[in-house]
C-alpha cells in the first residue's frame, strides 16, 4: 500500500478510538482531537464552537459510539475501505463510523474556518440526550439557526428530508444542499446526492420543533453498530474538499418547524453514490403537546430491549435495515456471538 496521507493517518487515529459515552477513552479522544480546536461543553455535555460572525447553519456530528467496551483497536485499511482487523473482531463490536467520519468532517472545516455552529453531541447513542436536553433546556441556543446539517448517515447520496417518518427538512432544502455541492464540484459533473425521505434518527432531529431545516448527510459508512462497519475513505475526504469550497448562501431555507408533517418516509434504506457503488414509526412528539413530554420519555425508557422487539418486530427490522444490517450480515452477528447452533431455527 502507497504512504498514508496526513488525512489518512488523521482518520485512522481516530478510528481506533472505541468510545462508549463517558468512558476514560472517550474523554481521551475530546482532549485529543477536539479540545485543541477550542471545542467547550455546554451544560448539557455537548461540545460547542461557533466559528465566523453570527453563523446561521449548525454542524452536527457525536462523540460517542456505540462499542460494549472501550480502549484501543487496530484497523485493516486496504487505501479505500476501513475496517477493523481481524484481530480487532474478537474484542471489538463495531468500527465506529458512526460518528467518527461525522467528526472527522466537521474538525477539517474547522480548520478550514467554515462558518457555523458546531455541535459534537453527548450520548446520541443512548438516545440522543445530550441534543434532546438542549432543545429542551436552552431552545433559545437555536433562534439564529436556520439549518441544523448532521454527518452521521449510511451511504453516499443521501440528504434525509424525514426522520422517523416525520418530514424535518424540505425537498427545497435537500436539493439546494446537492446542487451546491454538484456546483462545488465543477465542470458539470455530478455528485449523485439527492433527497432521501428514508431517515431513521439522529441528533438534528431533536431540533425539528425549533429549526426549519434539520438533515442528515451520508459519510461513507456502511453495517454501522456491526463488526461488519466499513467506512469508504475516499468519500469522506472528497466530501470534505467540497464542503470547504462550498458557497453556503445557495442553500434554500423553505421548511416551517410549526408545521408537523408525517408525509413520505418510504424506507427505502439505500442507493449510489460519488464511486459509483450501489447499494420510524410515527410517535406522537413531545412538543406538539407539552404536557405528552413525560408520558414520551416513560415510553424511551421503560421495559427492556427484547420487550420493544417483540412488541414493534417490523419497526425493530426495518431501523436494522435502515443501518445497513442485512439478513446474511445479522446471521453472521449472531452465529459470532452465540454460534451457529443459534440459527438452527432460522
Amino acid at each position: 500500500m502507497a504512504k498514508l496521507t496526513q488525512d489518512e493517518r488523521t482518520i485512522l487515529a481516530m478510528f481506533s478510538y472505541m468510545r462508549p459515552s463517558g468512558t476514560p477513552t472517550e474523554t481521551a479522544f475530546i482532549e485529543r482531537f477536539l479540545t485543541p480546536l477550542g471545542f467547550t461543553r455546554d451544560p448539557f455535555e455537548n461540545l460547542v464552537l461557533t466559528v465566523g460572525d453570527n453563523p446561521r447553519i449548525l454542524w452536527s456530528s457525536h462523540v460517542d459510539t456505540v462499542h460494549g467496551k472501550e480502549g484501543i483497536q487496530t484497523l485493516n485499511y486496504d487505501g479505500e475501505t476501513l475496517t477493523l482487523s481481524k484481530a480487532a473482531k474478537l474484542n471489538s463490536s463495531c468500527l465506529g463510523a458512526d460518528d467518527t467520519a461525522g467528526i472527522w468532517l466537521m474538525t477539517e472545516m474547522i480548520k478550514a474556518n467554515v462558518p457555523g455552529v458546531y455541535v459534537v453531541h453527548h450520548a446520541e447513542e443512548s438516545g440522543c440526550i445530550g441534543s434532546r436536553d438542549l432543545a429542551k433546556g436552552n431552545p433559545e441556543f437555536f433562534k439564529d439557526i436556520d439549518a441544523a446539517i448532521a454527518f452521521d448517515r449510511i451511504g453516499y447520496t443521501s440528504v434525509i428530508t424525514h426522520q422517523m417518518g416525520m418530514r424535518t427538512a424540505s425537498d427545497r432544502f435537500a436539493l439546494s444542499f446537492a446542487a451546491m455541492i454538484d456546483d462545488a464540484l465543477g465542470n458539470g459533473e455530478k455528485s449523485k446526492y439527492e433527497a432521501d425521505d428514508t431517515g431513521s434518527y439522529t441528533d438534528t432531529n431533536e431540533y425539528a420543533h425549533l429549526v426549519p431545516e434539520c438533515t442528515n448527510i451520508s459519510v461513507g459508512y456502511h453495517s454501522q453498530h456491526t463488526r461488519s462497519e466499513s467506512q469508504h475513505v475516499g468519500h469522506l475526504i472528497a466530501l470534505r474538499n467540497l464542503l470547504v469550497r462550498a458557497d453556503l448562501s445557495k442553500l434554500v431555507i423553505a421548511r416551517d418547524p410549526a408545521v408537523v408533517d408525517y408525509a413520505g418516509g418510504s424506507r427505502g434504506f439505500y442507493r449510489g453514490g460519488f464511486y459509483g457503488h450501489s447499494s420510524a414509526w410515527d410517535l406522537e412528539e413531545p412538543w406538539e403537546n407539552p404536557s405528552n413530554y413525560t408520558a414520551f420519555q416513560d415510553r424511551r425508557t421503560s421495559g427492556s430491549m427484547e420487550d420493544l422487539v417483540r412488541a414493534y418486530p417490523d419497526v425493530a427490522a426495518n431501523i436494522l435495515a435502515s443501518y445497513g444490517m442485512s439478513r446474511n450480515t445479522l446471521m453472521d452477528e449472531i452465529s459470532d456471538m452465540y454460534g451457529d447452533a443459534a440459527l438452527e431455527a432460522v
